[in-house]
């Protein structure tokens, strides 16, 4: 019998396209589809919310020869690709096969346990736990109030305090100011690299902050950046199960480089980025790993 591999949204999704909040990246995950019926797999397109538990949903989307139908029984998937993003899915103890395994998302969720992993290549971290309002930042000793700073949380919540990376001097022969370098390993290789850059005025790269998002060429990076791809991706592979993720970089105003965070959720490649096929091609080896 087929091997039945399915993608999974924490969206609900319907008639009469499953993909239909994809977006621009939509052609992107038709060929990694495609990709799976041409290994002679079942391809499917799963919501989180048919999920029963142990690797069977109540109704999925089959994909074959460029077209989707709705499949309304109890299908049994042999491994899923999560995109669901947290650690809600699937359930603690649950006996899915997924990518990632949950010891690996439990340490990408939590960037003070990532710190405790991987610190020595990230900025300096302290635990601080729940704030709710406003925080003071003060010098351990002084008079006048000089040195304290007030600020405020955006939510209620958990919190770490880490050292601010000076990125300004940016990255030689990829970027000249504030940035953040994205590695994307598979297999324990790298496959696709892109920089972030802030929006003017801002700090922040990341997309929803209104970054620029450009792909590079991974062989212009840093040697110390790929020293430390090197030993953190042949620890991750033995330890975690060859997960797929990302390490996000920046380098210091001193030249050296620095771990923001990981990331067991990745964004794909746009359809017309020239390491898409790459990409692709060993997320393909990586479900091979897992299936058989």
């Amino acid at each position: 019998m087929n091997k039945k591999v399915g993608v999974c949204f924490s969206k609900e999704i319907g008639p009469p396209d499953p993909l239909s909040h994809i977006g621009k990246k939509r052609p992107v995950y038709l060929e990694l589809l495609d990709r799976i019926n041409n290994q002679g797999w079942n391809a499917y397109v799963l919501t989180r919310r048919t999920y029963l538990g142990d690797g069977l949903f109540d109704g999925v989307w089959c994909y074959q020869h460029g077209k989707f139908k709705i499949q309304k029984s109890k299908v049994k998937i042999d491994l899923v690709y999560d995109r669901t993003g947290g650690i809600n899915f699937p359930p603690e103890n649950d006996q899915l096969n997924v990518i990632n395994n949950r010891e690996f998302k439990l340490l990408a969720w939590d960037k003070y346990a990532t710190y405790q992993e991987i610190g020595e290549y990230m900025p300096r971290t302290v635990w601080v736990g729940d704030l709710c309002d406003k925080f003071v930042l003060k010098p351990f000793n002084g008079l006048k109030g000089e040195g304290v700073l007030i600020g405020e949380v955006s939510k209620p919540g958990k919190y770490i305090f880490q050292e601010f990376v000076d990125t300004s001097k940016g990255l030689p022969g990829i970027v000249k100011g504030m940035h953040d370098l994205r590695v994307v390993i598979i297999n324990g290789k790298v496959v696709w690299c892109h920089v972030r850059e802030p929006h003017p005025g801002k700090l922040l790269a990341n997309a929803a902050q209104g970054g620029k998002l450009t792909e590079v060429d991974y062989a212009k990076a840093a040697e110390s950046i790929k020293e430390i791809v090197s030993i953190i991706s042949k620890k991750f592979y033995e330890k975690y199960d060859n997960p797929v993720y990302s390490l996000d970089f920046g380098m210091g105003a001193d030249g050296v480089p620095k771990i923001f965070e990981i990331n067991d959720q990745i964004g794909f490649p746009l359809p017309e980025m020239k390491n898409k096929d790459k990409f692709l091609e060993e997320l393909i080896l990586n479900f091979k790993s897992k299936i058989n």
